[in-house]
């Protein structure tokens, strides 16, 4: 198993600690190369030792961490956000990091990061940062890309190809053209979150699809919408009315 060589940002020092300690107790073969409490230092650093990972704090007065990331021309680690703050720039962190961890810290949301990275082929590290600068660079507007993991790492998906996602207990199945599939353990909820202003709708407590791909609606009691690749999808009674007036919003019938 190969070493993942992890950095630390934060500019409170018991963060700084909480981290370390879990990195090096409950993370097997994980070296922290350096841990800093100011962005400046991080800067310097991030120029003279090349790491994986970095565990960054986003707020830290009077910066932002999305500073250093601008100031970066091509990042080759990834970053997993460590933050107390549900705020709006975690849309794009959700859409495309690796992952985030939100405080109080917990082990178990350190020890799951770090299982990721082992997935990762490390000539992609770095691919997954570039895409987050590429989200902060002009919030809200430029979602047009989201990232699945699998097994074997990530794909990073067009939105516009989504044809539906489907809750499958505690997975959701996100449905491409052509007999493409994901299994992800991101819950259906997130992934509304996430597009109902991109052009999605939950339809059903299972069924979250893209207006796009609409071919054609189903009226009367057994309500349902057909999509591109065939599928029937149905609409439940409690959304039937609402759905059929938002629709009229993007499709003229």
């Amino acid at each position: 198993m190969k070493t993942i060589k992890a950095a630390l940002v934060d500019d409170e020092i018991s963060n700084l600690q909480i981290m370390k300690n879990i990195l090096e107790n409950q993370c097997e073969d994980v070296e922290i190369v350096w841990a800093t409490d100011n962005l400046e230092d991080a800067h310097k650093y991030i120029r003279e030792k090349e790491v994986d990972v970095i565990f960054m704090d986003i707020e830290m007065p009077p910066h932002s961490s999305f500073q250093l990331l601008e100031n970066l021309s091509k990042p080759n680690f990834e970053v997993i956000f460590v933050t107390a703050y549900q705020e709006y720039a975690l849309k794009a962190i959700k859409m495309a990091a690796l992952d985030y961890i939100l405080k109080p810290i917990k082990g178990s949301d350190i020890v799951q990061v770090i299982n990721k990275l082992r997935t990762m082929r490390k000539d992609k590290f770095g691919e997954l940062t570039g895409l987050i600068k590429h989200y902060l660079n002009g919030m809200p507007d430029n979602f047009s890309k989201i990232v699945v993991h699998v097994a074997d790492g990530y794909d990073v998906v067009d939105i516009s190809n989504i044809i539906y996602i489907e809750a499958l207990d505690s997975y959701t199945k996100v449905k491409l053209p052509g007999n493409v599939s994901y299994v992800t353990s991101r819950s259906l909820k997130d992934f509304e979150d996430l597009l109902s202003e991109k052009g999605f709708y939950r339809v059903h407590k299972s069924y979250l699809i893209n207006f796009r791909h609409i071919m054609k609606i189903v009226k009367g009691v057994a309500a349902s919408v057909i999509m591109t690749n065939g599928t029937c999808i149905p609409i439940s009674a409690r959304k039937r009315d609402i759905f059929f007036t938002e629709l009229k919003g993007v499709i003229s019938f």
